[in-house]
């Protein structure tokens, strides 16, 4: 049985991508794998007892121990796992993986050192990376100046769907509308798909933007004040979610830099017809089940957009190969092969 402390600093409210890919991992292992590992939440708070139940709250109440950082060296663990884009402290002494899903805070200008930080501090370390896709084991590997034998590739997946209980939503106030999920950050995109829709909804075709992500208040009052038809939702819990992907005529993922993409994968799974950006990760999520333009090509965007809502048949068929790909990624996988690097680590 495999003793792992999992660094859960970030769980409590995350429910962007890391949130859900760490969600689905212990899921997996909960389900399929609870005869190798046992898992330990290790959480910033002195005082555990405080803050147990909020943090298994996240973890649909699996009754996992829940330690303080302060006190892991007493803990015994064979190894540690740090999901969140590198180790939240260093003061630990037995191996340690961590997952970084990107590189993006190295080649973006909106990011400091001290976003980096974590990174840096995984490379000098943890015994071994696990990254999302090809594309970020390269970035990783030339930022960080890492051997690629330390950096290892598990890709993301699907598993059930986000909600057992389907909900209606209404959808009058939208008509036929294109879907974003994500927060309002300047390598999303957001942007250009503003752009494309604007000279869209200029010629006359109804189609409005309905955002789903972490916007702040100020940012949802910019979209929705902005020359386009935007109706910025914030966080929604995940049958609104699955509703969405369910109902919307296109979802449109035009990051101009991804180290995969998991809604595209969330929203091929649930039958949304996707427009992608063919930057970095993407294509590795989507396959050949996207439609694909250039990031940051607001013309090139357009273009699609004015196909797919125009072609109901192609629609038809690019619902087709999304549930096709989305059968392919499976979150046992992830999981597993997740499991088989920590194993190896502690070794």
């Amino acid at each position: 049985m495999l003793r792992v402390g999992l660094d859960a600093w970030n769980l409590p409210g995350d429910h962007r991508g890391i949130g859900r890919y760490l969600r689905a991992v212990l899921r997996e292992w909960n389900n399929s794998f609870s005869q190798r590992i046992t898992i330990t939440l290790i959480v910033p708070e002195w005082h555990t007892w405080t803050v147990a139940r909020r943090y298994r709250a996240e973890v649909e109440g699996v009754g996992y121990a829940v330690r303080s950082r302060h006190y892991c060296r007493r803990c015994n663990f064979d190894v540690l796992w740090f999901p969140f884009n590198g180790p939240s402290w260093d003061s630990f002494d037995v191996p340690a993986v961590a997952t970084l899903h990107d590189a993006v805070a190295f080649v973006r200008p909106e990011y400091t050192e001290a976003d980096r930080a974590p990174f840096r501090a995984a490379a000098r370390r943890c015994e071994h990376i696990i990254t999302d896709s090809d594309f970020s084991k390269s970035e990783l590997v030339r930022e960080l100046h890492l051997p690629a034998a330390r950096v290892s590739v598990i890709r993301l997946g699907i598993g059930e769907p986000l909600s057992s209980e389907p909900v209606e939503i209404d959808t009058a106030a939208f008509g036929r509308f294109a879907f974003f999920v994500g927060a309002n950050d300047p390598h999303k995109g957001l942007d250009t798909l503003i752009e494309a829709l604007t000279k869209v909804q200029h010629d006359g075709i109804s189609m409005p933007l309905v955002v789903a992500g972490s916007t702040t208040a100020q940012s949802q009052r910019t979209l929705q004040n902005g020359p386009c038809r935007v109706h910025a939702l914030g966080h929604v819990d995940d049958s609104t979610l699955a509703a969405l992907y369910r109902a919307c005529t296109v979802f449109v993922y035009p990051s101009r830099y991804e180290g995969f993409g998991l809604p595209v994968l969330e929203a091929m799974s649930y039958g949304a017809p996707v427009i992608a950006s063919s930057a970095g990760g993407i294509p590795e999520a989507a396959g050949d089940a996207a439609m694909y333009v250039p990031p940051g090509d607001a013309d090139a965007l357009e273009q699609a957009l004015r196909r797919v809502a125009g072609d109901p048949e192609l629609r038809a068929r690019m619902r087709e190969r999304g549930y096709r790909r989305a059968r392919e990624m499976s979150w046992r996988t992830t999981a597993e092969r997740t499991l088989g690097i920590l194993e190896s680590a502690a070794r």
